[in-house]
């Protein structure tokens, strides 16, 4: 009986730990970056483009030894797709941008749980090529 609730209650506490909202400060203009769900979210201070924010995420990525799979980037939104190296198939980081007003969003996402450590990890390393 033991064995059978075990599993259950350890994916309830799972998803309890993994949907609380977490609010830090990055980069060296304290950025405000919020961590809910699978994804950080993060306004930039300054007004960038979003194919500026689509360099910044591919360099910093290949920096870190990811492999990019996709990059499109415009006017109005950029995406970025990459995997680490030596991943499971599922196993990657999603970077979006899109423009708010005169300042760019960006959400990374890591998949396929979740991994705030890395997602920050990678936004640190984005806010240093934009000089944040």
């Amino acid at each position: 009986m033991a064995r059978r609730l075990t599993i259950p209650v350890l994916l309830l506490l799972a998803l309890i730990t993994g949907c609380s909202r977490t609010t830090a400060t990055q980069g060296y203009h304290g950025v405000r970056a919020d961590w809910s769900i699978s994804s950080l979210e993060a306004k930039l201070p300054q007004p960038y483009r979003a194919s500026d924010v689509a360099a910044a995420a591919e360099g910093a990525l290949v920096r870190m030894g990811y492999t990019i799979y996709e990059r499109t980037d415009s006017e109005d939104h950029a995406l970025v797709v990459a995997s680490p190296a030596q991943a499971g198939p599922l196993e990657k980081v999603v970077v979006r941008a899109i423009p708010s007003g005169r300042r760019v969003i960006v959400r990374i996402s890591t998949r396929p749980l979740g991994d705030e450590d890395r997602a920050r990890i990678v936004l640190d390393e984005m806010l240093v090529l934009l000089g944040l």
